[in-house]
């Protein structure tokens, strides 16, 4: 089955994020993240190259690409496109402490910051909302995530991409702490 099949009939995010959600590595060697709430499914970031910056999003909603982009000396951003079209969809500003903010091609804004200090969770905010998405990460072998969703995020239209976005940062930070 190829990884296109496995999402034609999982269900849109938005009716999907309810209940325990976790992001996890399907096996112990995988570079893939997938979404998952309970046994189903629900989305997929996959690096085809080990020390790659760039991956493939994938849920029933759409097909992304997210990569870093050094914009500077000593800036990054991080570009969300459409796989199909490869239109910028949206753009991460990254501070220096890991917080930012993501701007999509619709004007919408949203805050990326962190909460907590021996168990920190990061979290997607509005101006309206202060916690649309959280994440933290397990401390064990491999990546794993445990994803929170806010009923307002629900009616989105961003969701997808914040979801992914999201878990794609998380596997920065998780890659930044194991090298030190």
């Amino acid at each position: 089955m190829t990884t296109t099949e496995l999402w034609t009939g999982a269900r849109p995010l938005r009716e999907a994020l309810y209940g325990d959600l976790a992001w996890r590595r399907p096996h112990l060697l995988a570079r893939d993240l997938v979404l998952e709430a309970g046994s189903e499914r629900l989305a997929m970031l996959g690096w085809e190259k080990i020390f790659s910056m760039q991956a493939t999003a994938i849920a029933a909603d759409g097909r992304w690409t997210i990569g870093r982009h050094m914009v500077g000396p000593l800036k990054s951003q991080v570009i969300v496109r459409d796989a199909a079209s490869e239109a910028v969809v949206a753009t991460f500003e990254r501070h220096w402490r890991g917080t930012g903010v993501v701007r999509f091609a619709n004007g919408a804004e949203y805050r990326w910051a962190r909460s907590g200090f021996w168990h920190p969770s990061w979290t997607w905010a509005s101006n309206a909302t202060e916690s649309l998405l959280a994440f933290r990460a397990r401390i064990g072998f491999g990546v794993h995530m445990d994803m929170e969703v806010d009923p307002a995020a629900h009616r989105l239209g961003e969701l997808p991409v914040l979801v992914l976005l999201g878990a794609y940062l998380m596997t920065m930070v998780v890659r930044r702490r194991r090298a030190h």
